[in-house]
């Protein structure tokens, strides 16, 4: 007699922002443990085998990218499943679409069975399918009108300068009094201020970010995930899941066991190994403990092969702590728990380092799991991903953050819409600006003379660090900038010459090079001698304060807004225009080919003024950075006394450029203009 074929079912359960709300502390905690116990009993009721519990936790019920939805649907695909249980449809999809691509369609197509256990939703079953379609718009409309009242509240909450990012930016914490306010936090702050005074000095980005790491200092994802964060970062999917390394660079290993029975399990022994044939243990890696969450569980490295697992000897074993280095004569990594409580998790973090893989060989990490008790329910879950370090991009977002000298930015970026989470940025006057809402930790100054020297793009050099005259000097000829050219001497000076030389000296006949020593000592002569000026009571008391402080940027600023108001008011009279040219189209008064013509040249127009709209915008925004950085001369010259030698930060606090003339072979010598930060 044939044995009857099993009914085979997967159960998936979501839990979502939108209903955290809708329930009580208690109701919370046990949603998602609630929602597979009463999927389990109906289930085995029915008589169904269970081949699949998908869970999707903290995502919403419109959103495509669920992971645990998308794995079911997979399975759905290849014929695994022939029937999807869920408490509702709500906890399936909150998208209509989503309800009648999978519900009304794709699942007949497969073969796959929708139940549902509350609002008795059954695909097999015509009679249901205007209630199931009727739930799926009355859930999307839900869905929308939560989205619009979150956007508004965050809207309004952002105007007052109130935080309303789910994580504080690194340097930050959130106020345990209120979640809405930033404060420093004592130890990444110490790092954001390292980051500002060395690029100050003259670092470069790949220099500062290979000081971080050499120091061991946590890049800011990798904080954020050592202090409990739970990021999901569609971006760097592909770093979070490994199956294997194969690549050289640092590697995290997570491993988690937790103990679902109702019974305290006994004696949980796991050996760890690296292998290349998953036969045998191949450290070719550095390996590191990290860190491990229980007392109770304690970590070992073992030298002998051909390990027992089943008969556990600590005296085969070498006890390790956090932070320590596995030695390469390792044959295997062990952990034992002696007792693991009922809905306990025991759980440690491994360190890999590949140095190189010539070979191209595919390192695992295989884990061979022991308990005492028998038909025991362990859940066990590893997962490998790569550590991410600091980077010249992430100390240039740092750089470019107006958020550390107090400033609240937010509304940087936003989705298309609460069913299309693709990013997009917005342009700068959609963004919600509120200053001196927090406590800085850099110093406004500073970070205004660090946004201009970012926008001069100034290049390393070999050393890592950027040349004292970097984007400072220029051609007197075709004002094209002077840039090093030829090896640098045993004291670090090098040669200046006019960029024209790659074109061949096309526009450009101020050809003889500058010697960076004479310039630096030419410079610095100039400084020095207005420093002891200064420092005359005699000359200090005749300076003119008036024509120090004055605004210089004052007259630029005024004449760019001037130009920025009538371009807005040129848009919206051709916009004006526009809508009575499509009247006078569809009224009849005016012909199509006459429409097509008038119509182009508005385009033509439009862009023409939307271009120079975004030139006089980034004019504006460069100016008001050098007017912000801008210095009394009297505040500039109190910070130094004496001058020995030029880098970047004091060139950029005295010297706006230098003006390179031709060489005269007959005296020897070339016109040097300096123009100053100041009026002298």
């Amino acid at each position: 007699m044939s044995q009857v074929k099993k009914t085979k079912a997967a159960l998936y359960l979501r839990l979502s922002d939108e209903d955290r709300d809708k329930l009580t502390k208690d109701e919370l905690s046990e949603s998602i443990k609630n929602q597979e116990l009463m999927l389990k009993e109906y289930a085995l009721n029915e008589g169904w085998q269970i081949v699949g519990v998908y869970s999707d936790e903290d995502w919403s019920g419109g959103d495509v990218t669920r992971p645990e939805f998308n794995k079911m649907i997979k399975e759905c695909a290849s014929g695994n499943v022939d029937i999807v249980l869920c408490k509702t449809q709500a906890r399936f999809a909150r998208d209509s679409e989503l309800i009648e691509k999978y519900v009304h369609n794709k699942f007949h197509e497969w073969g796959v069975r929708f139940k549902t256990v509350i609002d008795r939703i059954d695909n097999a079953k015509r009679e249901t399918k205007k209630t199931s379609q009727i739930l799926g718009l009355t859930d999307e409309w839900t869905l929308e009108d939560t989205s619009l009242n979150i956007r508004e509240t965050f809207r309004t909450k952002r105007k007052a300068g109130e935080c309303t990012a789910s994580f504080a930016v690194y340097g930050y914490l959130k106020d345990p009094e209120n979640k809405n306010h930033l404060i420093p936090d004592p130890l990444a702050s110490i790092n954001v201020k390292r980051i500002f005074d060395e690029y100050l000095k003259g670092y470069g980005l790949d220099k500062i970010a290979n000081g971080l790491n050499e120091d061991n200092i946590l890049s800011p994802l990798e904080y954020k995930m050592a202090n409990g964060s739970k990021l999901k970062i569609p971006l760097l999917k592909k770093y979070f899941d490994y199956d294997y390394i194969d690549k050289a660079g640092t590697y995290v290993v997570n491993v988690n066991f937790t103990n679902t029975e109702d019974q305290i399990l006994n004696n949980l022994i796991s050996f760890n190994y690296i292998t290349t044939d998953m036969k045998t243990f191949n450290n070719k890696c550095d390996i590191t403990l990290k860190k491990y969450s229980l007392d109770r569980t304690k970590i070992y490295y073992a030298e002998k092969e051909d390990l027992d697992i089943s008969k556990f000897n600590e005296n085969d074993f070498i006890p390790i702590k956090e932070n320590d280095t596995i030695p390469k004569t390792a044959t295997c990594i062990a952990t034992i728990t002696k007792e693991l409580d009922r809905t306990h998790i025991t759980q440690y973090q491994l360190e890999i380092k590949l140095k190189e893989n010539l070979k191209h060989e595919k390192y695992y990490f295989d884990i061979k799991v022991y308990v005492d008790n028998e038909n025991t329910n362990l859940v066990f879950e590893k997962n490998i991903r790569r550590k991410m370090k600091w980077s010249e991009q992430s100390i240039k977002k740092i750089l470019k953050d107006e958020v550390y000298i107090g400033n609240m930015v937010q509304f940087k970026t936003t989705t298309v819409s609460y069913k299309n989470h693709t990013i997009i940025k917005n342009d700068d006057e959609d963004r919600i600006r509120k200053n001196g809402t927090h406590t800085a930790i850099v110093d406004s100054d500073i970070w205004y003379t660090i946004q201009e020297r970012l926008e001069e793009k100034s290049r390393s050099c070999s050393n890592g660090t950027v040349h004292a005259f970097s984007n400072k000097v220029y051609c007197m000829n075709c004002n094209r900038i002077f840039s090093k050219c030829g090896k640098n001497n045993k004291n670090g000076f090098g040669y200046l010459c006019c960029k024209d030389k790659k074109a061949n000296w096309a526009n450009c006949d101020n050809k003889k090079w500058l010697r960076e020593d004479e310039l630096h000592n030419f410079v610095l002569n100039k400084i020095n001698t207005m420093l002891d000026k200064f420092y005359d009571n005699d000359t200090l008391n005749k300076l003119n304060e008036e024509e120090i402080d004055q605004d210089l940027f004052k007259e630029k600023l005024t004449s760019l807004e001037k130009e920025l108001n009538k371009i807005n008011k040129d848009l919206q009279s051709k916009s004006t225009y526009f809508q009575k040219l499509y009247e006078d189209r569809t009224s009849g008064l005016l012909g199509v080919k006459e429409f097509l013509i008038l119509m182009n040249k508005y385009k033509a127009d439009n862009e023409q003024l939307e271009e120079r709209m975004k030139i006089v915008k980034k004019d504006i925004a460069a100016t008001t950075i050098k007017k912000e950085k801008l210095k009394s001369k009297r505040t500039n010259f109190n910070k130094y006394n004496h001058i020995d030698k030029l880098n970047v930060e004091v060139v950029g606090d005295f010297i706006d450029k230098i003006i390179v003339g031709n060489y005269n072979q007959k005296t020897n010598s070339r016109d040097l203009k300096i123009i100053w930060n100041f009026t002298i």
